[in-house]
């Protein structure tokens, strides 16, 4: 079985997105790397980066601008989230 990391990677490059909005997508693709979808709790990312909801909520924000996922937010702080790529 070969893994494709292409898509995760050229994250790292793109110039558009913070460290802090990097560290959440890795978060995320390794999170929901089977499913494409999953669920984001902010509380759950605090441990990996020190960040409000709103900060994470402007993170997703340019995150979905640039075209790597999708977001919804269903309640204060938790969000449903759909990997693009």
């Amino acid at each position: 079985m070969k893994l494709h990391l292409d898509d995760s990677n050229k994250i790292w490059k793109d110039k558009r997105i913070k460290p802090e909005g990097k560290i959440i997508y890795s978060y995320l693709h390794s999170k929901g790397f089977e499913g494409k979808i999953t669920k984001l709790n902010v509380g759950e990312l605090q441990t990996y980066v020190k960040i409000s909801n709103k900060g994470l909520k402007n993170n997703l924000k340019a995150l979905e601008f640039c075209e790597y996922l999708l977001y919804r937010e269903y309640d204060t702080g938790m969000y449903t989230i759909k990997l693009l790529g």
